[in-house]
């Protein structure tokens, strides 16, 4: 009898192992000055069928939230909520915290979504705000290629930049990068190309413009930016900075918007 038990007791852990699912939020932190915090915020995971609640985000006995860290939080369900959509975290302090981007595991798998207006969370409107969601675009990755001009003063240590991505069809949109940051690599040298990869925009088709956009005030001037989405080479094109114009959100110092169109 009690063999007989402890086989039903064991099957039924399985069954519940079977229907359970695990979920996971990488949350990549702001690498500028302010953009950690030790406030307190609530995430929730939106699917296709349903929520994944992570409640309190909160790795007890660790310092989560510094600048260019990334910290890893965890959930269970007891079933498959679907196909990724976005998340939502909403602010309960008002210490700003600027959430750069987040990679969802779910299962096997991985789904990026990214920061694409670059606000701050925080339950003090003035500072920032009290929640954001950010969701998935596409299911294509794009590759940018971006050169440095090799002038005197022309690389950055922080410029915030991001790209819009508009179609030459209307009909297809846009798409939106997050913050071009590869984490604990000294991006914007002079003279030199960085390589951005970033999966999970959307298919616009072929490249026509580029909206770049800069939210901090350490002036850069780039050359050129070749943009390549899902490895078609016969698609990718290169956007030059012909006016050689410089990106800041210092006025006195530069634009702190650029339209460059093919």
């Amino acid at each position: 009898m009690k063999q007989q038990l402890s086989q039903l007791l064991f099957l039924s852990l399985l069954a519940a192992q079977a229907l359970s699912e695990h979920y996971e939020l990488d949350i990549v932190t702001g690498s500028n000055k302010w953009d950690d915090t030790d406030g307190t915020f609530e995430a929730t995971l939106i699917c296709s069928k349903g929520n994944v609640e992570f409640g309190v985000l909160d790795n007890p006995g660790v310092d989560d939230f510094q600048v260019g860290k990334s910290d890893n939080f965890q959930a269970d369900t007891d079933k498959n909520m679907g196909k990724v959509q976005c998340v939502k975290i909403e602010a309960k302090s008002d210490d700003a915290w600027m959430v750069e981007s987040i990679a969802v595991k779910a299962g096997d798998d991985v789904t990026f979504v990214y920061n694409t207006e670059g606000s701050y969370l925080s339950s003090d409107t003035s500072e920032g705000k009290d929640v954001m969601q950010f969701c998935k675009q596409g299911d294509s990755t794009y590759v940018f290629e971006i050169t440095t001009a090799n002038e005197k003063w022309a690389d950055t240590d922080k410029i915030n930049a991001r790209i819009m991505i508009s179609s030459t069809r209307k009909r297809n949109g846009d798409t939106t990068t997050g913050v071009l940051d590869n984490v604990g690599i000294n991006d914007f040298v002079l003279g030199a190309t960085d390589t951005f990869t970033l999966p999970n925009l959307k298919n616009i088709g072929v490249s026509g413009c580029l909206f770049i956009t800069a939210q901090q005030d350490d002036a850069w001037l780039f050359e050129e930016i070749k943009v390549t989405r899902d490895g078609n080479q016969k698609q990718a094109r290169v956007f030059k900075n012909v006016d050689k114009v410089w990106l800041s959100s210092d006025d006195s110092e530069g634009e702190s918007e650029l339209t460059i169109c093919y």
